[in-house]
């Protein structure tokens, strides 16, 4: 999942960056590097399985609940 397609899906679930770090339990420093491409000045790229979770949160309701995400 690229940066722009991270932000999209961020954008889709009605979630701030801070909303979004809460949710899927990682620093919103994260978040921000992972919609930049970098991190620390270095490339970053979203575990496979957090891009995961964020394809089933965008396609069913129930996971969308488990994470908190009201939307």
């Amino acid at each position: 999942m690229t940066g722009d397609e991270l932000r999209a899906a961020r954008a889709k679930l009605g979630l701030t960056q801070t909303e979004f770090a809460e949710a899927f339990k990682v620093d919103v420093r994260t978040v921000g590097g992972f919609e930049q491409g970098e991190r620390n000045g270095r490339p970053s790229k979203m575990p496979p399985s957090l891009a995961l979770l964020v394809r089933l949160a965008l396609r069913h309701p129930m996971v969308r609940r488990e994470l908190g995400i009201k939307s």
